[in-house]
């Protein structure tokens, strides 16, 4: 089984925490004590559609294969813009995962920007029926991401817009790139030095205390850190984990991930 581990510094060595079962239901109450049904995110219609396409999902990924359910969300959520980067429209890819070799990746495209709302366009029929005032065509860089839609569009400048006529087929990309994540990307047989010692760590931490750690919150924004804000670590950018882990508080994952572990619908969850 893949596994992930728990670096809690990036220069310094990993000390794993006791999450118990009485420790998570304590952090549990601390939650919905506060102020829980103020989660700024969940106010917007497409972080719902986004978190509603992949929770419960990231949930089982995340305790199958031993990472954080409520990061692996907030990563997504950051990296794709909610779904809504084109890369992430087109591909299916909401985690910015690069192509390995062997896998089709996103070719550079000349997309329209609308001007109005200086937001990309992948609908190249649509843009080309609007006045050419309105739009703006840019030649976008090789994405070097992993194109998740099937063959033969994988890969190609064609049916940019698959995902958006197959949504049956989104929810299917959107539960691979998370199953890539948590058990290819970050995995006790990784390359990369920063993801196999989180491998490692995280093993230690499930066996001894259990699956019910990874829904801690804590837990959670530690991993973000120990695989990212160091080089050649997830994302080098320290103020990405800042970024991450403000996702993960304004949309409320952590509570979303143990509710929805608990058996509750994503609908009763997210209206908390």
């Amino acid at each position: 089984m893949k596994i992930l581990a728990l670096s809690l510094s990036v220069i310094g060595a990993f000390s794993i925490q006791t999450f118990s079962v009485n420790a998570l239901a304590k952090e549990q109450a601390l939650v919905k004590k506060s102020d829980a049904p103020h989660y700024s995110l969940r106010k917007y219609a497409h972080v719902q559609t986004f978190y509603d396409l992949t929770a419960e999902e990231a949930v089982k990924i995340g305790l199958k294969d031993n990472v954080p359910p409520a990061a692996i969300l907030a990563i997504a959520g950051w990296e794709s813009g909610y779904g809504q980067g084109y890369v992430a429209q087109i591909t299916g890819n909401i985690m910015s995962l690069g192509a390995r070799k062997g896998e089709a990746e996103l070719p550079p495209l000349t997309l329209p920007r609308n001007r109005a709302t200086n937001q990309i366009m992948i609908d190249i029929d649509k843009a080309k029926r609007m006045p050419k005032d309105e739009v703006v065509w840019q030649k976008r860089p090789p994405s070097l991401k992993k194109d998740y839609r099937p063959k033969p569009y994988a890969g190609t400048a064609n049916n940019l817009l698959y995902f958006r006529n197959h949504p049956h087929a989104l929810k299917l990309a959107y539960a691979d790139v998370m199953r890539d994540f948590s058990s290819s990307w970050i995995s006790d047989k990784s390359k990369v030095p920063v993801f196999l010692k989180a491998a490692e760590n995280m093993d230690k931490l499930v066996k001894r205390d259990g699956k019910t750690a990874l829904l801690s919150c804590q837990v959670a924004k530690d991993f973000v850190k120990s695989i990212g804000g160091q080089p050649r670590s997830f994302n080098t950018r320290p103020a990405w984990i800042t970024h991450v882990n403000k996702v993960m508080d304004n949309a409320g994952l952590c509570a979303l991930t143990q509710d929805v572990y608990k058996g509750e619908s994503f609908k009763l969850a997210w209206l908390r």
